[in-house]
C-alpha cells in the first residue's frame, strides 16, 4: 500500500513530528535519502518457480529508509508493522550488516490483534534498538563503531 504525501512532503504524522524534534535538536538528516536493495525468499506455501517447481524462491525488494541522521544511523519511524514489514526489515539488515537500522514506533501496539507479544518484543528477540514514541537522546549522538571519533563517544 502506498501512501500519500502530506504538504510537508512526508508520509505520516509521525514522520512530521520526528523531523521536526531532529530540526529542533539541530540534528542534520535526509528525508528518504536513499533505496536499498533487499533478497528475501517467498513465503514457501505461496510460490513455485515455473521451469523446476522449487518452493526455494528469492525475491529482490527496494527498501527505502525514513530518515539518514549525518551521524549514519538510519531511522525508521512505523504506527503499524505489519509481517511484511518485519520480514522487509529483517531481510534488509541481514543484507546490509554496515548500517545501523533504528525503529521509532508511535505505540508498543501487538504484533497481532490476539497475540501477548508486541512489536516491543520482535525487536527484542531480532536485537534490533527501538523507541516508542519519542527519540533516544544517544541515537542524536551515536558514533559508527569504526569511526575515528569512537574514543570521544560515551
Amino acid at each position: 500500500m502506498r501512501r500519500g504525501r502530506r504538504r510537508s512532503g512526508k508520509r505520516s504524522g509521525l514522520e512530521d513530528r520526528i523531523a521536526k524534534e531532529l530540526d529542533d535538536a539541530g540534528i542534520t538528516y535526509e528525508y528518504e535519502p536513499i533505496q536499498l536493495e533487499y533478497d528475501e525468499s517467498l513465503r514457501k506455501n505461496l510460490a513455485r518457480c515455473a521451469d523446476c517447481q522449487s518452493k526455494s524462491l528469492i525475491r529482490t525488494g527496494w527498501y527505502t529508509p525514513d530518515f539518514v541522521l549525518d551521524n549514519g544511523l538510519v531511522l525508521e519511524t512505523k504506527g503499524y508493522f505489519d509481517a511484511a514489514d518485519r520480514r522487509k526489515m529483517l531481510a534488509v539488515i541481514e543484507h546490509h550488516p554496515d548500517l545501523t537500522i533504528v525503529i521509532l514506533f508511535e505505540r508498543d501496539n501487538k504484533i497481532r490483534k490476539n497475540s501477548k507479544n508486541r512489536y516491543s518484543d520482535w525487536c527484542l528477540k531480532n536485537s534490533i534498538d527501538y523507541s516508542i514514541k519519542d527519540l533516544k537522546p544517544e541515537w542524536l549522538v551515536w558514533v559508527p563503531a569504526d569511526s575515528p571519533d569512537q574514543s570521544q563517544a560515551h
